[in-house]
């Protein structure tokens, strides 16, 4: 199968190109694998570029869309000197995410596949992000296995490139799942509500081998409720001029028992998570909070005060366009108290980050706007983070750094562009 997926992308550069356009009489190309073959002439193939560039059969057998996608930043951090530390300044340029999105269907449009590919910022690595197959069991119904995103935090449900500021909040890079491997069940018709339902190798579990994942069993689920409005236009933060009225209210759950093996052992976990979206044509309002629970199964490897923590986040965020469709401003809020202590189950356990985390809340302000050249395909966006309350581990993917101080402050502009 996937043979011919790349045979057909190399015969769609065949048939695009000029020589095969000035070819008088084009030749047949052989498309086989253990299960299946067909003959297929230039003149049974469809290409061009809708949301993509793609190439497919006449017969909608085969389809594959492709979407290069850039990010590029330029960040400035500031904070005050602590003990140890040289400059209180970072500056420079960050490619955020350069990928390839293939995604299509083969041999029948219900069984649909999707890869991407990323390269790492800090080196230029490639790395694997999504890798699935998917089939249609049912009306509506769908289901993928492979390396996916369970759908658990509506801020990670939305695309990196249709986010309201430059990176998503902070509070939802520590309560996500994030990439792993595993099996979806997702419902998604025009009745008003959808829901998934995902069992995974935990969070934070993308390329890992079998035996390498951080816990025994992890489900998480989620549901929706669309009130007014459509699901297209959920798919973004931003409300266009264009857009009725619309509202959505999420709920989420993730379970994950850890590992009980000697020197490796993690704590089972709760994450619970609701929010509400509203769309105003022109206007826009997220909200969302997050809950988060450990159980340490009485193993003295782990933190002492994580099996009596109960860590809480909360995201608001709101944007207006000044000119319809076109500039756009908008603000965020987020508040997290991590009752004590920082702990993420991605093979690292406790990431112990500097000042101390049961002597303050961690609040966190973002101001800023975007300029659309072509909505999200082409964007510009600025703005301003204003960490008030120390930060006890780096996200250098939103321009933020550790710090044991009050008043951290990054500048970001991004350009984006995809197509």
């Amino acid at each position: 199968m996937k043979r011919s997926i790349w045979k057909l992308i190399l015969i769609g550069v065949i048939a695009t190109s000029p020589l095969a356009a000035r070819a008088d009489s084009p030749d047949d190309v052989q498309l086989a694998d253990d299960d299946t073959s067909a003959s297929l002439q230039q003149d049974e193939l469809t290409a061009g570029y809708d949301k993509g560039f793609f190439i497919g059969t006449q017969d909608n057998a085969f389809h594959l869309r492709i979407n290069p996608e850039f990010q590029i930043r330029l960040l400035y951090n500031t904070r005050d000197n602590e003990p140890g530390r040289v400059g209180e300044d970072n500056h420079g340029f960050q490619l955020r995410r350069a990928r390839l999105d293939f995604r299509g269907h083969a041999f029948d449009p219900k069984l649909t596949y999707r890869l991407r590919v990323n390269a790492d910022r800090s080196d230029g690595d490639v790395y694997l992000e999504l890798a699935y197959f998917g089939y249609q069991v049912a009306n509506d119904w769908n289901v993928k296995i492979g390396q996916i995103k369970p759908l658990f935090v509506r801020e990670e449900n939305v695309k990196a490139f249709r986010q309201l500021a430059v990176e998503r909040s902070y509070a939802a890079d520590y309560f996500t799942i994030d990439f792993t491997q595993g099996a979806e069940l997702t419902y998604d018709g025009d009745q008003g509500w959808r829901a998934s339902l995902a069992v995974h190798d935990g969070s934070y579990a993308a390329n890992t081998e079998f035996n390498a994942d951080r816990t025994d069993f992890a489900v998480a689920g989620r549901a929706e409720f669309r009130p007014a409005g459509d699901w297209k236009q959920f798919a973004d933060f931003s409300s266009w001029s264009s857009d009725d009225f619309g509202l959505l209210l999420g709920v989420a759950g993730d379970f994950e028992a850890g590992e009980k093996r000697s020197g490796t052992s993690t704590p089972d976990l709760y994450k619970f998570t609701a929010d509400i979206s509203a769309e105003f044509g022109g206007a826009n309002l997220f909200v969302a909070g997050y809950l988060r629970k450990f159980s340490d199964n009485n193993d003295p490897t782990l933190p002492s005060n994580l099996d009596d923590a109960t860590q809480l986040g909360l995201v608001a965020q709101g944007g207006v366009f000044v000119i319809p469709d076109t500039f756009e401003l908008f603000g965020r809020y987020e508040w997290i108290d991590f009752d004590g202590v920082y702990y993420r189950n991605s093979g690292a356990g406790t990431q112990g980050g500097t000042g101390d985390l049961a002597g303050d809340d961690h609040i966190i302000v973002t101001i800023g706007g975007n300029w659309f050249f072509k909505k999200h395909n082409a964007k510009l966006t600025v703005d301003l983070v204003w960490a008030l309350d120390p930060l006890p581990v780096s996200n250098t993917g939103g321009g933020l750094l550790s710090n044991s101080e009050d008043d951290q402050f990054a500048i970001r502009a991004q350009w984006q562009f995809a197509f």
